[in-house]
């Protein structure tokens, strides 16, 4: 049975001369850093355990300090990895919330009932998430309630109410 595991973060690369790397959260607080004893990653092809020393707020991210890395060179060989964890030991987010694993995945309907695809990946905007729903077609549906009208984790079902002419843009090409 494959191993689930959630993306927290992705190092952006070193900070300073003593192994600190700068993470990009990819959770809903940075706080969540702070209750974590041990990321994982991929390292060399392997999955590798990073047990954390220590963390800090630093502007929007969070610096972490691994055990074992102490020095510039090798937390620069960490630039650009995703720091995962358990499913298991990831909270339910909030109310209204969902994590991407969540949506990826799902079959996508419109509110007619009309099949249009899977939810494939999800691009962040800063604006809004972009849902990318494929079928023989590739589809992008703004992650926004006026569109998003129902989430169905049980079924793996999402319902969209498009704007008329959105799914049919991509149809035409």
């Amino acid at each position: 049975m494959e191993r689930q595991e959630v993306v927290i973060g992705r190092i952006l690369g070193p900070k300073g001369i003593r192994g600190e790397v700068k993470v990009l959260p990819l959770t809903f607080s940075i706080k969540r850093f702070e209750q974590v004893r041990r990321v994982y990653t991929e390292l060399k092809g392997q999955r590798a355990s990073l047990p954390i020393e220590y963390v800090k707020p630093y502007r929007e991210m969070v610096l972490l300090k691994f055990s074992g890395i102490d020095d510039r060179t090798t937390a620069e060989s960490l630039r650009g990895k995703d720091l995962k964890i358990p499913i298991e030991e990831s909270p339910p987010p909030p109310e209204g919330s969902y994590y991407h694993y969540q949506i990826i995945g799902l079959r996508v309907y419109t509110v007619e009932g009309r099949y249009i695809g899977r939810v494939e990946e999800i691009i962040e905007t800063g604006a809004n998430d972009v849902l990318v729903v494929r079928n023989e077609i590739e589809y992008l549906v703004p992650a926004v309630d006026k569109f998003i009208k129902e989430i169905d984790l049980d079924s793996g079902r999402l319902i969209v109410d498009p704007v008329e002419g959105l799914l049919e843009v991509y149809e035409r090409r």
